[in-house]
């Protein structure tokens, strides 16, 4: 199993990432992307954010049920 700080971390780059291309490329750029590619790259966000709350909730609870046993 991957290291989940390392886990985290790489959801944290992809997020960072895909957040600077909409501020390079998105609605308030000189020369913004297509629609389609913007909603995307939207799209892309919310579905690590929803992946990172997920992993971070069942690595927590996994360290709370190794510390009741």
């Amino acid at each position: 199993m991957t290291d989940p700080a390392e886990m985290i971390a790489w959801l944290d780059r992809r997020i960072a990432s895909a957040i600077t291309w909409l501020d390079d490329h998105g609605h308030g750029s000189k020369k913004p992307r297509p629609e389609g590619e913007i909603a995307t790259k939207e799209y892309d966000i919310a579905r690590f954010e929803e992946i990172k709350a997920a992993y971070l909730k069942a690595l927590e609870r996994r360290n709370q049920e190794g510390a009741a046993a």
